[in-house]
């Protein structure tokens, strides 16, 4: 069959409360489907990806492989979807991203049009935004980007990506010093800023890579060594920065500075007991479980705070432990064989709090051999 959709976003105040509208219809004229929804605080460029989503999904869903002509007044959404402008604002290089990969199962042409032809489907936009949303209910409760496999349970939540780099080498690193956040707080080796540099470039390969936004907000341990690889980060993202102490290395207490040879002839049972448990502590450091519940609340406030974003997170090894055992809903035991080298990157994205695909774990290619 062959339908053409028109589709517009509406923002007041640019970010300010948006909605999308997309009107479809058949080949003799007929409307065949009206969409709108409320789309909370966003830009009038967030909301006009909203609306040719929207459109071409209710398309893709009930008359797979047909022919669409798209129509839009959006200047920017009609050349970046052709591929003939570039897509630098990360808000929309997903959307971008699952736009197109719907419009690989359908045949569509792109066609900008002046504001004036595409006066019914601004009017529904903005229907939405005075009276709410309208159209199919089921297609409406879907957030627009969805998981990569199809095996995966449809979401309705808009994704946030998290980039996860642990911070470069220090000496205590390469000295194989037990190293958490209860004692020296070492600043990076030349090795660790010369990694911090490399994990930068690889976050953006990455994201390019999967087809995910690029970053737009760096949170880090307040520990120097995650302070100064997140600045690296940061600048090669030109975003800005904010320190979080839930990211911070779990506490090592009395054992901090030593190497945990020395500890093992020292204190052989209290390091038997150690290992492997969530609930044993270090004398005067933390547990797993006291690591574990600071670390998912920031974890949490993030993926709703940045709801819709890519974000990185720099920080230590168990936190980042801590990160992609919930995000495998994996078992206790991944809280100790999971690893992640210095200035390794790894990513992630969260549908809400409860479900999660993991791309890839400890990224290393772009780090030096040694």
């Amino acid at each position: 069959m062959n339908f053409v959709l028109y589709a517009d976003g509406a923002s007041r105040g640019n970010p300010g409360p948006a909605a999308y509208g997309a009107i479809v219809y058949d080949n003799s004229g007929a409307v065949i489907a009206e969409l709108g929804e409320n789309l909370g605080i966003r830009t009038n460029n967030y909301a006009e990806y909203q609306a040719v989503i929207a459109g071409l999904r209710h398309i893709e869903t009930n008359w797979p492989g047909s022919k669409v002509l798209v129509r839009m007044d959006s200047k920017l959404v009609v050349e970046q979807l052709s591929g003939r402008w570039q897509i630098k604002h990360p808000e929309l290089r997903e959307l971008a991203h699952e736009a197109i990969r719907i419009m690989r199962n359908l045949s569509v042409e792109l066609q900008w049009v002046p504001r004036e032809q595409n006066s019914a489907a601004d009017a529904a936009a903005n229907r939405a935004l005075d009276e709410g949303d309208f159209g199919d209910s089921v297609e409406l409760s879907l957030s627009s980007i969805q998981p990569k496999s199809i095996r995966s349970p449809r979401q309705s939540i808009e994704p946030t990506t998290f980039v996860l780099i642990r911070h470069g080498h220090t000496q205590l690193t390469e000295s194989n010093l037990i190293s958490g956040s209860s004692g020296e707080d070492p600043t990076l080796s030349e090795l660790g800023f010369l990694e911090a540099e490399l994990a930068s470039k690889e976050a953006d390969e990455l994201l390019a890579r999967f087809g995910l936004g690029t970053i737009s907000k760096v949170l880090h341990s307040p520990q120097l060594r995650a302070t100064q690889t997140a600045t690296a980060v940061a600048k090669h993202f030109e975003v800005g920065m904010e320190a979080d102490a839930r990211f911070k290395e779990i506490g090592f207490g009395d054992w901090e500075g030593h190497s945990i040879a020395e500890k093992e002839a020292s204190s052989a049972q209290e390091i038997s007991n150690w290992r492997g448990s969530m609930s044993a502590k270090p004398p005067q450091g933390e547990s797993v479980d006291d690591l574990e519940l600071r670390v998912r609340s920031a974890l949490t406030e993030a993926i709703t705070e940045f709801n819709g974003q890519t974000v990185a997170i720099v920080s230590h090894m168990m936190p980042l432990r801590v990160i992609l055992r919930h995000a495998l809903s994996g078992p206790n035991s991944l809280s100790w064989t999971l690893q992640f080298a210095p200035a390794s990157v790894s990513v992630v994205r969260y549908f809400g709090p409860n479900f999660a695909e993991v791309f890839v774990i400890n990224s290393c290619q772009h780090l030096p051999t040694k």
